[in-house]
């Protein structure tokens, strides 16, 4: 797709080139290795670093065919492969040619205006982005390892670990404002690095009365950290994104809610704003059951400084799913279940406050009042120091305090679901000769019928944010025929 096209550098057409090859080689069927490799061209790099050569070789050895290996009753194929190589991506960033500055001579700001009642204006020269003919490709090396092995004929289990280095990513510079830049610049700094494993298990067997069985799962855990990114000198430990995991949540410590408007005077200053969609800006100041925030640094005022990362990160680190089918004499059924762990993230404050107008777009008017929040909220006549949710307010002024990313609203987002479940019947052959029908199956079924998880205000699939469309609980009744 085109990332822009209000510009002529962007409505030209696109131009890539690229060579592949390939090669395999077999022997005896136990033998397996394979070499590919893509050398790859990309307009939107300068001429030293538009080309990328990536290669990729991988091996396998059948274990099970050896002459050595003695067929049993535990293990009747073993299989071990592994692969190494390189990955390039050039779709790293909105800007077309980072090679080539692009400048606008007609949107800056207003250098003149003239004519009657000043009526005319003509606007100054506004750079859109920066020549920066240094910017390469983002290079993801991996390796693997994996294990394929069939267990009592019935079972087969995959097995596989993995590590991977991905480097040269695009970040912003950290460039202070004072050197007078319009726009941002951007270098091949970052570095992560991931690693995980792999699990998937199938299993299937009739038996002897007619009973057929089967059973699936997986099972994958993944964990990534930045290694390297460009990022200042911090006095304060706690605030290096180096050694964290790429989209872990970032906020303030909340201890408690404040008593009384003494209590706040007599704490650390925490006067703070919150900004919509809109751009518009709400500050407050806070007040007897507001949250109250922990002085990281110690320097008597909650600010920047004093954030920290929180939680798990916000994409899963585990993810699991298993199920399993039956059938016997006319009668099948099956259920599929799926999971997460490892996984955290923030109730929105700006979507679920009541009674102020909503951060989101597509909502207007006040927010409604959630159950959870009517039950157990702070108020004059019960102040609960943790109720669920602090202090009430009528505008995002008033309450701009509570609306800032924090360990308040912090949640665990694992959970288990019962993704679907079908019941259906056959009808047998006899009965369908004399219908002079081929088949006929009758079925119920029904999508995301109960979940578990700790969190009970809402699905935790719908993240932070209580009022986004939900999950929807869906059931069918069937007739399946075949004439």
């Amino acid at each position: 797709p085109r990332l822009n096209i209000t510009t002529l550098p962007y409505s030209l057409p696109f131009r890539n080139m690229g060579l592949a090859g390939r090669l395999t080689y077999s022997f005896k069927n136990k033998y397996f290795t394979e070499f590919n490799f893509g050398y790859n061209g990309s307009e939107r790099f300068s001429k030293e670093h538009r080309f990328g050569f990536f290669p990729t070789i991988g091996g396998s050895w059948v274990v099970s065919n050896e002459g050595f290996w003695k067929q049993n009753g535990l293990i009747s194929r073993l299989k071990i492969r592994a692969s190494h190589g390189l990955v390039g991506n050039d779709a790293i960033g909105d800007q077309r040619f980072f090679y080539l500055s692009d400048v606008d001579l007609a949107t800056g700001p207003n250098y003149s205006q003239f004519g009657f009642n000043n009526q005319y204006e003509r606007k100054g020269v506004f750079i859109r982005s920066y020549e920066n003919s240094g910017i390469t490709w983002e290079t993801s090396r991996q390796t693997n390892l994996a294990m394929e092995a069939t267990l009592l004929n019935n079972l087969s289990v995959i097995a596989e670990v993995y590590q991977n280095h991905r480097y040269n990513i695009l970040r912003k510079r950290d460039i202070p404002v004072t050197e007078g830049l319009e726009s941002d610049v951007f270098t091949n700094l970052g570095v992560v690095d991931s690693k995980g494993i792999d699990l998937s298990a199938d299993y299937g067997r009739t038996f002897a009365s007619g009973l057929g069985l089967s059973f699936r799962g997986n099972f994958t855990y993944s964990t990534n950290k930045y290694t390297y990114i460009e990022e200042p000198n911090y006095a304060e430990p706690w605030r290096h994104f180096i050694g964290q995991p790429i989209s872990r949540g970032y906020g303030y410590i909340a201890e408690r809610l404040f008593v009384d408007d003494e209590e706040v005077a007599n704490s650390p200053s925490q006067i703070m704003s919150v900004q919509d969609e809109w751009g518009n800006k709400y500050t407050g100041t806070p007040r007897g059951g507001d949250i109250k925030y922990r002085d990281m640094n110690g320097d008597g005022k909650i600010d920047n400084l004093d954030l920290v990362f929180l939680g798990y990160p916000q994409t899963p680190e585990i993810v699991f799913g298993f199920g399993f089918s039956s059938r016997f004499k006319g009668l099948d059924l099956s259920a599929f279940f799926q999971g997460q762990s490892r996984v955290s993230f923030f109730v929105d404050p700006t979507r679920v406050s009541p009674f102020i107008p909503s951060f989101q777009q597509y909502i207007y008017g006040n927010t409604q009042v959630l159950q959870q929040f009517a039950d157990s909220h702070w108020s004059e006549e019960n102040q609960d120091l943790y109720a669920q949710y602090p202090r009430l307010g009528t505008d995002a002024s008033a309450i701009a305090n509570n609306l800032q990313s924090s360990s308040w609203w912090l949640r665990d987002a694992s959970f288990l679901r019962l993704k679907s479940l079908e019941i259906g019947y056959t009808l047998p052959k006899r009965l369908l000769s004399r219908m002079h029908v081929n088949n006929c199956r009758l079925y119920v079924n029904g999508l995301n019928l109960f979940t578990l998880s700790s969190f009970k205000m809402w699905d935790p699939e719908q993240g932070g944010n209580g009022f986004a469309y939900p999950i929807q609980k869906v059931f069918n009744v069937g007739l399946n025929v075949n004439l």
